[in-house]
């Protein structure tokens, strides 16, 4: 990822993404700009246009913007962000009292954006407060360079990246992981599940493997994982029945039973849960992301 310490250097321009044929994604790329707006005729009413559903996300990065959301005015300060929908029942300008207002911001299509927008929305409310230095706002610029070098050689490339921003955005919802290193006791329980996810283990089993009682083991998981021995388990699973699905020709009932479900109708809905479509679709959609990609909550 690029620099951020010169951005006020970066030439400012609007990028406008459209296919010339029918692309099966779960999230596409539709606009990327860096603006600077000095006049107060600069307004977006979210209810004017039509064309949608998209999703917007805008960080400012000096000046004053204002954004009007269900009767409410946020400020739209340096750090500040905001995701909305488009159509949806807000406006967002410059300010009579701001003299300017410098932003980066992308547009983005499909469900994937909603989901993300819909988990933003409901963890942070409608303003997020982000550092510039962040790896999501590094990820925008970077989106942006890649788009004003024409570095995007096909629509799938453009929502490869589109994808890896949602996943900073994610990133942005988890709470911050222990940073001492993890026990011993750990270290074996993580082993054991990598070497045995496939099979039908048990909280159990993975507690006898790392020698500690099983409640002992879903505390320790908790405290350094922020997740169940549980979760971990089908989380490893979902993983690699991901990049079965892109890599392999199995069936769904192959891949279910390879990555340790018993049958495959549980597995359609524990993927749909954990990914957000069925494992069916994923396939189909030829999913251009690398399964490393995937956000698993």
């Amino acid at each position: 990822m690029l620099s951020l310490d010169n951005w006020r250097d970066i030439k400012k321009e609007t990028i406008a993404f459209r296919q010339s044929g029918r692309f099966e994604t779960v999230v596409d790329l539709d606009v990327i700009g860096l603006e600077k707006r000095v006049s107060t005729e600069y307004r977006w009413h979210g209810l004017e246009r039509k064309r949608g559903n998209s999703f917007v996300f805008q960080y400012t990065l000096s000046g004053e913007g204002a954004i009007d959301i269900h009767g409410s005015t946020f400020k739209l300060t340096p750090r500040k962000a905001f995701m909305v929908e488009i159509p949806g029942k807000h406006c967002y300008y410059l300010p009579d009292h701001s003299h300017n207002w410098e932003f980066i911001f992308i547009t983005l299509n499909g469900v994937a954006a909603k989901a993300c927008w819909d988990r933003l929305s409901q963890r942070h409310g409608p303003i997020l407060d982000i550092p510039l230095e962040s790896r999501v706002i590094k990820k925008v610029f970077d989106i942006y360079t890649q788009a004003t070098e024409k570095a995007f050689e096909d629509a799938y490339m453009s929502s490869a990246e589109a994808y890896a921003f949602l996943m900073e955005c994610y990133r942005l919802l988890q709470p911050v992981k222990a940073t001492s290193p993890f026990p011993e006791s750990m270290n074996d329980a993580l082993n054991f599940i990598y070497q045995h996810y496939h099979e039908d283990i048990t909280i159990e089993d993975i507690a006898d493997a790392a020698y500690v009682s099983k409640y002992y083991l879903i505390k320790i998981f908790q405290k350094t994982l922020n997740t169940t021995p549980g979760q971990y388990v089908t989380n490893i699973r979902i993983e690699k029945a991901i990049e079965l699905l892109v890599n392999t020709d199995f069936t769904i009932r192959m891949i279910s039973e390879k990555i340790g479900f018993s049958n495959d109708n549980y597995f359609n809905k524990v993927f749909k849960k954990v990914v957000g479509i069925p494992p069916g679709e994923f396939r189909k959609n030829k999913h251009p992301v690398p399964f490393e990609r995937i956000v698993i909550h």
